[in-house]
């Protein structure tokens, strides 16, 4: 059967103009029908109880924002997540969304009838990260008024009346249909860790004051008290800041995280998704280790994951697996069966490591490179922010709140009190048993951090 022919444009003004005189003749009831759908109409009508703009006078009209032309603007952020309940905006919290969009008013870059309302202005973002999560390579989108040839003035503006641990490191005009998060197709992860975490467990045993109370077995208050009550001791703390990984075994770890890569079904190292659920199939395009540093007396090592996107706990159980992998309690083949359709257990790694460094716009960048910026931000003065802003704000507060926590001592502790046994079973049985175990431990009086209860994500 041949296609109908397409009408030209022209044909559908004159059938459109038809439509509205006859709805006109007929009082307008086919005119509101027609155009009964309007975008603009379910724009929100109050300010977000989350944002700074709730504590302005309602009767104070004054504009701080200029005569330019709104346009659509990419914004690459960096922050410590220290002080901040995740980015996203939020009611009663303290949130980065909220700090930029004030700093983004203050500078005149949006409209006193916009401001409280973002998605008036077309805001978007890469990436959400959770409380105390940071990021070195956050996008954000948004329509702002800036004016030509002073964006550069703009950004060291928008920056004056930012905190200190929040940075516009790039503004750069985009596509006036640009979405961070659509456009996105991966993003890179990092994961900074000292090294003792791989230390074979014989030389990393008996750092805590009666380690190994809190036995593998039925779980109850006596066990619940013994787990929290496990303690990092200072001398042996001391000594495991004095390892340092040898070549061969930076050469196991890295081919260790190879593993990983490719598309798998990850089931196991997210929670509360089934064996057969698509959304479990994820590409992670590589996963490496870079060359170990001294800090402070303890070496340190950067892990980066690129993938396309991950799941809820997914980057910190492959790294969780791959510590215990080189700590010797299981072989490196347990990654590989945890990609079966059987359930197993797997160690979820401390998030205090886990930061967002890079959010990846390949395919929009081949699009438009001839008439918008890149935003692969990879210029030498780029990467030289945003590797400034690790090393000034990151990578201090992750090692302040190592000396003070002792969040990766602590965590071998935990692990070793109660082991992981690296079994499988039938998805049904793992779900009967997890069940009947969270009950057990709510009985009991506590638990420690578990999949079911965690709220953060390493991704969107």
């Amino acid at each position: 059967m041949a296609k109908p022919k397409r009408k030209h444009w022209s044909e559908k003004k004159a059938e459109k103009k038809a439509r509205r005189e006859n709805a006109e003749a007929n009082g307008g009831d086919d005119e509101k029908k027609e155009d009964e759908y309007d975008r603009r109409n379910h724009f929100p009508a109050a300010i977000h109880p989350g944002s700074y703009a709730s504590q302005l006078d309602a009767t104070d009209t004054t504009d701080k924002c200029g005569t330019a032309t709104k346009k659509r603007y990419g914004l690459l952020l960096a922050y410590g997540g220290k002080q901040y309940s995740g980015m996203q905006m939020n009611i009663g919290v303290k949130t980065v969304e909220a700090e930029l969009e004030r700093a983004l008013y203050e500078a005149g870059g949006i409209a006193r009838c916009n401001y409280g309302m973002i998605q008036k202005i077309g805001w978007n973002r890469a990436a959400r990260t959770d409380k105390g999560v940071h990021a070195a390579g956050q996008l954000v989108c948004a329509k702002l008024c800036i004016e030509d040839g002073k964006v550069e003035e703009f950004r060291l503006k928008v920056n004056s009346f930012l905190p200190t641990d929040i940075q516009v490191l790039e503004i750069v005009l985009v596509t006036k249909n640009f979405n961070a998060k659509n456009s996105c197709d991966r993003r890179t992860y990092e994961y900074l860790t000292p090294t003792f975490v791989f230390a074979p467990k014989a030389a990393a045993a008996d750092s805590s004051e009666g380690g190994g109370a809190a036995a593998a077995g039925p779980w109850t208050a006596k066990t619940n008290d013994e787990f929290q009550s496990l303690e990092v001791d200072p001398a042996a703390w001391a000594k495991q800041k004095e390892f340092r990984l040898d070549a061969s075994a930076l050469e196991k770890l890295r081919e260790t995280l190879a593993i990983f890569e490719g598309t798998h079904n990850f089931h196991n190292y997210t929670s509360k998704l089934p064996p057969y659920s698509p959304k479990c199939k994820r590409y992670i395009l590589s996963f490496e280790a870079d060359t170990p540093f001294v800090k402070n007396g303890t070496e340190w090592i950067r892990l980066r994951v690129i993938g396309q996107s991950f799941l809820l706990h997914h980057i910190r159980k492959m790294i969780g697996t791959t510590m215990d992998v080189l700590r010797g309690s299981t072989p490196a083949s347990t990654i590989t069966k945890a990609f079966e359709q059987t359930k197993m257990d797997l160690p979820k790694a401390p998030s205090a490591g886990l930061y967002l460094a890079k959010a990846h716009f390949e395919v929009y960048n081949d699009k438009n490179e001839n008439h918008r910026p890149s935003l692969a931000f990879d210029e030498p003065d780029q990467v030289a922010r945003i590797e400034g802003f690790k090393e000034a704000f990151i990578f201090p507060e992750i090692m302040e709140r190592e000396e003070q926590d002792a969040v990766f001592p602590l965590w071998l502790l935990q692990l070793d009190a109660i082991p992981f046994s690296y079994t499988t079973c039938p998805y049904d049985e793992w779900r009967a048993k997890k069940d009947e175990e969270t009950k057990r431990k709510q009985s009991g009086g506590g638990v420690p951090d578990s999949d079911d209860e965690q709220g953060e994500d390493d991704d969107e």
